[in-house]
């Protein structure tokens, strides 16, 4: 699937666990407000995840998504394009992450880098709740919900996308197969021979319930040296292995942003203090502050020792921010020491100013117009719901709870 696929469900989202800095319009709103145009797109703000894992207080975690909400309008998150709702407003996504739950393994979720990085931050004094072990399938069951087929990402979501692609095929395993399935399953297994088969069931249930991928590809393998079995029956051992069986719930592909990181902006947004970082709000005494106590390239400790703007921190925000002309300038005056580095800096603040002043200006007439952003909100959560709902029954029909 091709980032062209004008037909596929792009899902993705953000935690608002503080105020969005300039690294977060970079490295996502900047590219939802391209991506809508192209796209059946779903954005949502995570509060459960972030409720989950953040520490901060709920009400805190109220204050932080009605203003991610605001800035993202204001950066052009178009409601008319694209569905952008809170997560928590569309209550069936628990219902599913609790379906989810009752067929992933404990052992998957820990083994997630994400987790052990919240633990490892957590030290001894503190345990980490089932919320922040379950955080990572909040975030499956939302893209699984909505029938996510792509998700925009940076490389530190793949072992994420790949868990939500581990999670379908686990449910699609346990109850997407035919009638008979397991039964002939059972039958291939008993014509491996009393050796073959006992080490299979072995990597079966080590892959299954413990998420052991040596496992898996040590079962694969045996399965690829057989003789005893014809192709029929060794692609449904293989779908056995895999999960396989009817398509229930799709396995989203990982797409990988291009845009590279801005050195230095940090995307772990921070509720505290606004020091040290430029928000999307920030005003221009603000940003010319941040941007002033920003390191450069450590070769320049006189004005007229020559640089390179590629071992600059400052040249990421100058190739994202600053026009070409302005740009070349600067990369040049830098090499021949024409220029010096607060006169670099000068440049890119004018530049991110440019940037930053119209999202400021309709964030303050949002920020006056409450009822509409309210309403908006419910709206989006509203064809959120459309989607999800479907999803749900379609879940609750397949494990047998209908009720009807």
């Amino acid at each position: 699937m091709s980032a062209t696929d004008t037909s596929a469900r792009l899902v993705s989202g953000l935690r608002p666990t503080g105020h969005l800095q300039l690294g977060h319009y970079q490295a996502v709103i900047r590219r939802w407000t391209e991506l809508q145009y192209h796209h059946d797109a779903y954005f949502l703000v995570a509060d459960w995840n972030a409720l989950a894992v953040s520490g901060h207080a709920p009400h805190e975690i109220e204050q932080y998504s009605w203003a991610m909400v605001i800035d993202c309008l204001a950066c052009g998150v178009n409601p008319k394009l694209s569905t952008l709702f809170i997560q928590s407003w569309v209550p069936e996504l628990t219902d599913i992450h609790m379906i989810l739950a009752s067929v992933t393994p404990k052992a998957w979720l820990e083994r997630l880098p994400s987790y052990r990085e919240i633990v490892a931050d957590l030290g001894e004094q503190q345990g980490a709740s089932l919320a922040m072990l379950s955080a990572p399938l909040m975030q499956a069951a939302d893209i699984l919900a909505l029938r996510g087929e792509v998700v925009p990402a940076g490389p530190e979501q793949r072992a994420h996308i790949e868990f939500t692609r581990e999670v379908a095929r686990r449910f699609n395993h346990r109850y997407g197969r035919d009638a008979g399935f397991e039964e002939q399953a059972e039958r291939a297994i008993a014509r491996l021979g009393k050796k073959s088969g006992r080490r299979y069931r072995e990597w079966l249930n080590a892959y299954q319930k413990e998420g052991d991928l040596e496992a898996f590809e040590r079962a694969r393998g045996l399965l690829a040296e057989q003789d005893k079995l014809n192709r029929h029956q060794q692609e449904r051992l293989l779908g056995y292995l895999e999960g396989g069986g009817r398509r229930i719930l799709g396995e989203p592909e990982h797409w990988q942003s291009e845009t590279p990181p801005l050195l230095g902006m940090e995307l772990n947004a921070s509720g505290g203090s606004r020091d040290g970082a430029i928000f999307l709000r920030s005003n221009r005494r603000e940003i010319e502050a941040c941007v002033r106590e920003m390191p450069t390239d450590p070769a320049r400790v006189r004005r007229s020792d020559p640089g390179d703007p590629e071992r600059c921190p400052l040249w990421s925000l100058h190739e994202s921010f600053t026009p070409e002309s302005d740009r070349q300038w600067a990369a040049n005056g830098c090499r021949d020491a024409s220029i010096g580095c607060l006169d670099c800096k000068g440049c890119l603040i004018e530049h991110i100013d440019a940037t930053l002043a119209p999202i400021r200006d309709r964030a303050e007439e949002l920020e006056g117009n409450h009822g509409k952003v309210r309403t908006l909100m419910t709206e989006g959560a509203e064809r959120a719901r459309d989607t999800v709902r479907d999803t749900l029954d379609e879940l609750r029909r397949v494990i047998g709870l209908t009720y009807r």
